[in-house]
C-alpha cells in the first residue's frame, strides 16, 4: 500500500539517514500527498489522463458498454487511493525507522561488528514495522467504508457509496447489513494486527 508512489526501500533509507536529502525529499512528498484532498487529486488525474492524454475513462461505473475495460476503469480510483494513503504509511515508516536506528541495541549490534545488512534486517526492520503494520491494518477499514468521496468522483459503485445511498433513501435493512460487514472486517483486521504485533515485537515473541 505504501509502495504506490514512495517505495518502501526509499522510505526505510530515509529513516536510516535522518536529515539527509533523501529524508527531506521523502518527508516533503509524503506531506504533499496527504495534504491534497481526494477529490482534488481525482480531478487532477482526470484532467491529465482523461482530458489531456485521452488514455483512461473519466468514470468507473464498471460497465464495459462504453468501450473501456474494467481494468482501465479501475486505474484512476485505485491511483487516488494509493497516492493518498501511501503518504500516511510512508511518514509512519520513516519516523519509526528513524527512531529504531537510535536505540541502544542497534548501536550494540554495530559495535559488535555485525554487517549492516544483518543489523537492518534482523534488528532494525522488524522493530520498525510494528507501528506501520498497525496503521496499515487500520487503513483497510478506511478503504472499505471511508472512500465515498473517491467513489462519487468516479461514479464507482462501491461499498461507501452504497452505504451513502442507503442512508439517503432510508434503507434501514441495507444500513444494518453494511454495518455488520464493516464490523466483521474491523474485527478481523484488528485480530490480524494483534497477531502481527506479537510476531514483530521481540518481547511478544519471548
Amino acid at each position: 500500500m505504501g509502495e504506490g508512489v514512495l517505495g518502501e526501500p526509499q522510505v526505510l533509507l530515509a529513516g536510516m539517514r535522518a536529515g539527509s536529502a533523501l529524508d527531506r525529499t521523502v518527508s516533503t512528498l509524503s506531506i504533499v500527498m496527504t495534504s491534497v484532498p481526494e477529490f482534488a487529486l481525482g480531478m487532477f488525474l482526470v484532467a491529465f489522463f482523461v482530458v489531456l492524454l485521452h488514455w483512461l475513462p473519466g468514470t468507473s461505473p464498471l460497465d464495459t458498454g462504453a468501450g473501456w475495460s474494467i481494468a482501465a476503469q479501475l486505474v484512476l480510483p485505485v491511483a487516488v487511493l494509493a497516492i493518498y494513503d501511501s503518504g500516511y504509511v510512508a511518514r509512519m515508516v520513516r519516523s519509526s525507522m528513524a527512531e529504531v536506528m537510535t536505540r541502544p541495541y542497534i548501536r550494540t549490534a554495530v559495535l559488535k561488528g555485525l554487517p549492516p545488512r544483518t543489523v537492518i534486517l534482523r534488528h532494525a526492520l522488524r522493530n520498525a514495522m510494528i507501528a506501520p503494520f498497525t496503521v496499515i491494518m487500520l487503513q483497510i477499514n478506511w478503504l472499505i467504508g471511508g472512500v465515498v468521496v473517491t467513489e462519487m468522483v468516479f461514479a464507482y459503485p462501491g461499498f461507501g457509496r452504497m452505504l451513502l445511498d442507503a442512508s439517503l433513501f432510508g434503507d434501514i435493512a441495507l444500513i444494518e447489513a453494511a454495518t455488520l460487514i464493516a464490523l466483521a472486517i474491523a474485527t478481523l483486521t484488528q485480530l490480524i494486527s494483534d497477531l502481527g504485533y506479537r510476531f514483530l515485537d521481540p518481547q511478544g515473541r519471548g
